[in-house]
């Protein structure tokens, strides 16, 4: 049976992609590790990474085995935390991951309402890209997620909670048309899409800047690259100037959702989807 510490050995490995870093990050000797590592390698009889000069690289077993370690460390944790809460006094944790737009948008109002709906739950929170916090759902890292849809997992359900409006600031410009902030393709589709039918942005070039979030787009703008979009209601924003280009495609709303498993029917959980709908919308666009 595996401990672990073995499980530990291998994700620090697969990170470290050095025997002698990841020894000394585990607190270990490096022939301790090797040791560990060709025992944990025989059990599961499969070669987990290739040694090399440059250091190791994880085999495709390797791969598959991290991404199990890591669900196998995050359950122990879990269980050993709700063991603590419980011998304090408390109830389940639920571990809860929200975007940057969420958390000023809803999550304040929901959770206040979820918090006098249960008030012994232990919350975990996390912030993330939607992209992410869609992965973190898929792996069992979070029970549920405020993000922004379309969502791409088949096995996941949402609980749509509001429209904003999309607007276009700029912190610096007299309101000329100017480059526009990008965001990575991958974690912000909806907008790259609308962005890519924008004449002065497409995939041979445009804004040479990018970032993964709207607080960064804002930091971007304020250093003089150009306008960036965000919802009309986020706070920072006011930071900058809403601005009208000419001649642009109508900004298509951003939705917020909350995502859980579709599988995951514990009752603290649907208490916070319950949650989610009392709290009143108070965003300009309006909840569906």
């Amino acid at each position: 049976m595996l401990a672990l510490q073995d499980y530990r050995c291998v994700i620090a490995l697969a990170e470290e992609r050095h025997f002698g870093r990841a020894a000394r990050r585990l607190g270990i000797t490096q022939p301790a590790l090797t040791a560990r590592l060709r025992r944990l390698e025989s059990a599961v009889d499969a070669r987990l990474f290739h040694r090399g000069r440059a250091g190791v690289e994880p085999t495709a077993a390797g791969v598959a085995f991290v991404e199990g370690a890591q669900q196998v460390l995050d359950a122990a944790e879990a269980a050993a935390d709700a063991a603590r809460g419980a011998s304090q006094g408390y109830g389940q944790t639920l571990r809860i991951g929200m975007t940057q737009v969420a958390a000023y948008q809803v999550v304040p109002r929901c959770l206040a309402a979820f918090r006098q709906a249960v008030p012994g739950a232990r919350i975990r929170l996390f912030e993330g890209t939607t992209a992410a916090l869609e992965a973190k759902l898929e792996r069992r890292q979070v029970d549920a997620a405020f993000l922004h849809p379309p969502l791409h997992a088949p096995d996941l359900s949402q609980r749509l909670l509001l429209r904003a409006r999309a607007a276009r600031f700029d912190a610096t410009s007299d309101g000329g048309d100017r480059p526009v902030v990008r965001y990575p393709r991958a974690e912000a589709p909806v907008v790259m899409s609308m962005l890519d039918r924008l004449q002065h942005v497409d995939d041979d070039g445009g804004a040479p800047v990018e970032a993964d979030t709207v607080l960064g787009a804002l930091v971007l703008s304020l250093a003089g690259y150009g306008a960036f979009f965000a919802p009309a209601d986020f706070p920072p924003a006011t930071m900058a100037r809403e601005v009208e280009a000419a001649n642009r495609p109508a900004l298509p709303a951003l939705e917020t959702s909350l995502a859980w498993r579709s599988l995951d029917r514990r009752a603290i959980l649907q208490s916070l989807i319950a949650a989610a709908k009392t709290v009143p919308d108070a965003v300009t666009g309006g909840t569906p």
